[in-house]
């Protein structure tokens, strides 16, 4: 048996080794794509916000953005628009007070207007959150730390390791499911609230001016099947023009979280790709990023679109985009890696962080926004 002293000793040198190793662990905390990854075969160029705007000839240039999974409101906007402006000489921005929509059941659009050296950026953000609250808050009686959607639900009885229970309350009880629930019986009323957002969102828009989509995660994928949906309503109706003059107006299309290449998976039968690579052709059908893409190619008499993708390769959620599936099409497909998140020696680096924090790092809001090579007109 150990003496006390000898105890005592042991005790003291379990509390002082995480302070000894912390030196040797700091270096072992890192960003490995901060600053990001460039493509350089071909080197990436692509054009920054502040480049729209410069070509919109005094006209203002349209910003859609759309948000992604898990739930945001009318305060997305506010943390977007600073990553995106800070890199920009002499940006100022100015948010109307009103938000359209905002009822449970429909889309809200929270719109705003940057004024830069090269002219103005008008925003419209669309927040879909609202539609898939009601179904998410049978799952508050589950999180250990009630969301503000989940506020006012009995408390968590059970006991849960800290990281368990945050990443339990946010990805799977708060983001995971709007995933499923557009994947399911929701889908069409929930693509029908998108479609009358955006219809009015393009209602409002210049015919001539340019145009540029910012899209996360799975908004990405509502965005892109509701202007198909559009498309494909009978020639000559104004959801139909309304969707083809947009197509054709798309100058510049940013991704961050891609997830089509998973999303896609559930518009796909396992017989018709068993059928497939029988046949020796294990090529998926087409997903709706490449039936936008050749749209717009079939539409827009401009030079080929541009599309980023950035991806932190941490992020459990995110996928690259193949260039052979997209550059078909005519358009040039730049992945860009990034670290949203520190990763903690080289093993772990927050799934949320690492998901939800694309459009509010700050070097993915210079590439936006300044492009590559950067601007002149940025700091």
């Amino acid at each position: 048996m150990l003496s006390l002293p000898l105890r005592r000793t042991l005790r003291r040198a379990s509390l002082l080794l995480p302070i000894l190793l912390l030196p040797a662990l700091l270096p072992a905390c890192g960003t490995p794509y901060r600053p990001p990854l460039l493509p350089d075969t071909p080197p990436a160029v692509f054009p920054g916000l502040i480049d729209i705007a410069a070509q919109a000839g005094g006209r203002e240039a349209d910003v859609l953005l759309v948000h992604g999974i898990c739930t945001h409101d009318a305060g997305w906007l506010d943390e977007v628009l600073p990553p995106l402006t800070r890199a920009v000489r002499d940006a100022t921005a100015t948010a109307p007070a009103r938000v359209a929509g905002a009822s449970a059941a429909a889309v809200q659009i929270v719109p705003a207007t940057i004024a830069t050296p090269a002219g103005r950026l008008r925003f419209d953000a669309l927040i879909w959150s609202p539609l898939t609250s009601d179904l998410k808050r049978q799952l508050c009686y589950d999180q250990s730390g009630k969301s503000a959607l989940c506020t006012g639900a009995p408390p968590y009885p059970y006991t849960r390791a800290k990281l368990n229970a945050r990443f339990k309350d946010g990805l799977i009880d708060d983001c995971l499911p709007d995933a499923l629930i557009y994947a399911g019986a929701a889908r069409e009323t929930m693509q029908l609230r998108m479609r009358e957002a955006v219809l009015q969102v393009l209602s409002g828009m210049r015919a001539d001016a340019p145009l540029v989509v910012i899209s996360h995660s799975m908004g990405s994928k509502m965005l892109f099947d509701t202007l198909l949906r559009m498309s494909n309503e009978p020639a000559g109706s104004p959801a139909a023009l309304a969707a083809q003059q947009a197509v054709r107006r798309l100058r510049f299309l940013v991704m961050a979280a891609n997830q089509i290449p998973l999303l896609s998976l559930a518009e796909q039968a396992p017989a018709s790709m068993a059928a497939a690579t029988d046949a020796g052709d294990a090529t998926p059908p087409p997903d709706s990023l490449q039936r936008l893409l050749r749209q717009h190619r079939t539409l827009a008499a401009t030079p080929p679109l541009t599309l980023v993708a950035f991806t932190d390769p941490n992020d459990l959620l995110s996928y690259t985009l193949p260039p052979e599936r997209y550059e078909a099409n005519g358009v040039t497909v730049h992945n860009i890696l990034v670290s949203n998140a520190p990763t903690y020696l080289g093993l772990l680096e927050r799934p949320d962080t690492a998901h939800l924090n694309y459009l509010s790092n700050p070097d993915i809001g210079r590439l936006i926004a300044c492009g590559q090579p950067t601007s002149k007109l940025c700091n």
